[in-house]
């Protein structure tokens, strides 16, 4: 799992965050000539400016696959699980591309556990996401899909390998944005990597990082599920939050308040 958060770092999403500039980062040579060409090199944008958009809007499913490469990473569902041998697999890939930075794929998603509804349009040409960068590695044109609407879903078929288990936990309201819950009060000076993110498995459960109002500690609660990634984040919206916090996500499904602030029993 932490070998696929790395990997979606590097590779996912934006591709200008690549090698190129790492070469930059690297790179001890007095000779100004050899420097301009590297920094003339990691600013070259290999994507086509003049690509336009086909008029058909379409609502897709995609997923994401993890390759060896800088390759396309995307692809529909529905080809994912056609077993015909006869089609060309990695041409069955595309890029995506955010109409709008708002849009980015969120810190949260999880290619093991997440899937993508996706609404836009392909370019007419095979191209990359506008604005990419060339990069050490080629990369192979592809299709490239503009969307306009994005909406992370749960894969049906993931299947969590820790056990089920239910926990006790304690808020600890500590101040950053990282993970809040752990079997025992903590300081802001332990190590919150041992703190667990909490996700509710559906909408009709309490989530339990709403019960803190400020005041109304302790925060004691119960919960029943499982852990589903040991390097990752719930799916919600997180703001401010960077990889560093990435920790446990606990998925409950059942949960009991035993003490909100004062008030035993949740009451």
């Amino acid at each position: 799992m932490n070998r696929l958060k790395n990997i979606l770092t590097i590779l996912s999403f934006s591709l200008t965050l690549t090698s190129c500039g790492q070469t930059k980062t690297e790179q001890k040579s007095d000779d100004n000539k050899s420097q301009k060409q590297v920094e003339k090199k990691c600013s070259k944008v290999i994507s086509d400016s003049t690509n336009i958009l086909n008029d058909k809007v379409e609502n897709l499913e995609v997923e994401y696959t993890v390759w060896g490469c800088a390759c396309p990473q995307w692809i529909q569902t529905k080809d994912n699980k056609n077993n015909d041998t006869t089609k060309n697999y990695l041409k069955l890939h595309f890029y995506i591309e955010p109409a709008d930075n708002k849009l980015e794929l969120p810190i949260y998603f999880d290619a093991f556990r997440h899937r993508l509804n996706i609404t836009g349009q392909f370019y007419q040409r095979e191209d990359y996401p506008q604005g990419t960068i060339e990069m050490e590695e080629p990369m192979p044109r592809a299709k490239v899909f503009r969307y306009t609407k994005i909406e992370v879903i749960d894969k049906p078929d993931f299947k969590p390998e820790s056990k089920i288990e239910t926990l006790t936990l304690i808020y600890n309201a500590i101040s950053c944005t990282c993970a809040q819950w752990s079997t025992t009060r903590k300081s802001e000076d332990t190590d919150r990597k041992q703190n667990y993110w909490l996700e509710p498995a559906t909408e009709k459960l309490i989530n339990a990082d709403n019960l803190f109002n400020g005041e109304n500690l302790p925060i004691i609660i119960k919960v029943t599920g499982q852990v589903v990634t040991e390097n990752g984040f719930p799916k919600r919206e997180l703001a401010k939050v960077g990889q560093d916090e990435a920790g446990k996500v606990f998925r409950y499904t059942k949960i009991e308040i035993i003490q909100n602030g004062q008030k035993k029993n949740g009451r």
